[in-house]
């Protein structure tokens, strides 16, 4: 699948009644459920689909305690003790990351909510109180934002879209930050 396809089969339809912090919720709850599998562009789609009304995963009050945007070096050394593990040590780092990020981002809107989220002009840029700059504020702009980020990024928009675990990482932070 190449990044126009992706993009052009992202159904931001559904995204019109679901606030992000609860989207985000569900879509953990989902890549948590798919974490054995390789992540392919069209797992990908189901899951960011399917988010729109699965189930959320209850929220956490120890993810309030994150500060900081997760820095996918840490996760990407990460090691397995199983020689037999049928996954590749840098699917599980790259899964661990995605999920960081969906915890990192949940957290700081569940902080913002009856704060910065009130503030009309937040589509301009906002800054959390960790500090952490927002620009999107719903599933469909964070979608939107992120696939433009890698579509600004590559050559050809019909180029290849090589997918990994760490692919829903970046495209939610990418989507947070950019305008």
């Amino acid at each position: 699948m190449t990044y126009q396809e992706f993009d052009n089969n992202i159904n931001l339809g559904s995204l019109k009644n679901r606030d992000l912090e609860t989207y985000l919720l569900a879509l953990l709850k989902l890549a948590e459920q798919e974490r054995e599998q390789i992540l392919t562009a069209e797992l990908l789609l189901k899951l960011l689909q399917d988010a729109c009304t699965s189930k959320p995963k209850k929220f956490n009050v120890e993810w309030l305690k994150i500060k900081d945007e997760p820095d996918e070096n840490t996760f990407m050394n990460s090691k397995t003790n199983s020689s037999t593990d049928k996954t590749r040590v840098s699917d599980i780092g790259e899964f661990y990351y995605s999920v960081a990020v969906l915890k990192f981002q949940i957290a700081e809107l569940h902080k913002m909510k009856g704060k910065q989220l009130e503030d009309e002009g937040r589509y301009f840029g906002i800054d959390s109180e960790t500090g952490n700059r927002w620009y999107n504020f719903d599933p469909s702009s964070i979608l939107d934002c992120g696939m433009r980020c890698f579509m600004d990024h590559v050559r050809d928009d019909n180029q290849e879209f090589e997918v990994s675990w760490r692919t829903l990482g970046d495209l939610l932070e990418m989507g947070r930050m950019y305008e």
